[in-house]
This record gives C-alpha cells, structure tokens and sequence, in this order.
C-alpha cells in the first residue's frame, strides 16, 4: 500500500473516531438530541478531499448501521437510520456527496488562486450546503417517522437548533484555518485539496 494510501485511511480512520466523539457528546433537546457532530462535519467536509470525506462519513454510517455504538447517546444499528433522527445521519452522506461535487468542480480554480477568498467562499459555501441538506432531510425523515406537519417538524429539528448550529459552523470554519496553514507547512504534504 502506498504511503499517501495509507495516510488517506488514517485521515479517514480518526474523522470517523471524531464523528463518533462529537456524537457522544450530547445534551437531549427533545426527539432531536444536540450534539458537536455537525461541527465536526464542518471541518470534515472543508479538510478533506472529496473521496476522503465521502469514505468517512460513509465510512462512520456503516459502522453505525452495523451496530457499533457511534451515533448520538451512544447507540448504534439500523433501528437508529431508521427512527426519528435517521434522516439527519442520511443527510450527512449526500451532503458530503453534494460537497465532493462542488470541491472537485472547483479544484482547479483554487490551484491557480493566490488569495484565501476562494477557498474560504468554498468552505463556507460546504458548511452552508451540509446545514442546508441534513436539515432538509431530517426534517422530512422525521415528518415521515413521528407522522407530523411541517410546522411541528420544524419545531423540533430546526428552529431550536439554528443559534447552535450557526455558533458550530462559525467554529469549524475558524478551526479549518489553522489545521489547513499546519498541514501545508508539512514538506510531505502534497495534497491540493488542502
């Protein structure tokens, strides 16, 4: 296996030990628990280039499905994909796919940019895109679940979250700064993505 193979499995091996971290940290806030998962997403889906992030999150749901206890209040099987809150966790992996999308489109262009704008235009654009999805989704997941209206879905999953949301996306965003400036510091990092 080749080294920037096996870099790339250990990068996506510690966002999935992470995903998991952020998921145990939980405060219950109703069906829909508050955890520091989605901040975590942030600086995933800003870090790392698009398959990384696409097999770590993939990566983290399949561990999940198959019963390892990653999600929020440290639970794990099919039954928590399929209940109330599955549609958030399914709204991480198309979000990341959307994401990948848009960073691989997008790629070339930030090679050839001297300035920290577009790429900061582009993080923010991947935050934004992840909030946007996951609750679009789970909103709906959880509309079909609990068998509720709109009005009462967006009560539970988006209204008592937007303030914390914001304040996570704000902090990914200020976090992805540095580790970005530390990384391409390293002589052996070649990666463009980053």
């Amino acid at each position: 296996m080749s080294h920037s193979r096996t870099r790339s499995l250990v990068w996506c091996g510690l966002c999935i030990a992470l995903l998991a971290v952020g998921a145990f940290i939980t405060v219950p806030f109703g069906p829909i628990p508050f955890t520091l998962q989605t901040m975590i997403l942030g600086i995933i889906v800003c870090l790392l280039a698009p398959s990384e992030m696409i097999l770590a999150i993939g990566g983290y749901l399949l561990l999940g499905v198959l019963g390892f206890p990653l999600f929020a209040g440290m639970r794990g099987g099919l039954g928590v994909l399929l209940g109330p809150t599955g549609g958030f966790l399914l709204g991480f992996f198309v979000a990341a796919l959307l994401i990948a999308a848009l960073r691989h489109l997008t790629a070339t262009r930030l090679a050839r940019a001297n300035s920290r704008w577009p790429r900061l235009r582009l993080d923010i654009s991947s935050v934004v895109i992840l909030s946007l999805v996951s609750y679009a989704l789970g909103c709906g997941w959880f509309m079909v679940v609990a068998g509720t209206s709109l009005e009462a879905a967006l009560t539970s999953c988006v209204v008592p979250f937007l303030i914390p949301d914001i304040l996570k996306a704000l902090a990914a965003l200020v976090c992805v700064q540095p580790i970005r400036a530390v990384l391409a510091a390293r002589p052996s990092n070649s990666r463009a993505e980053w």
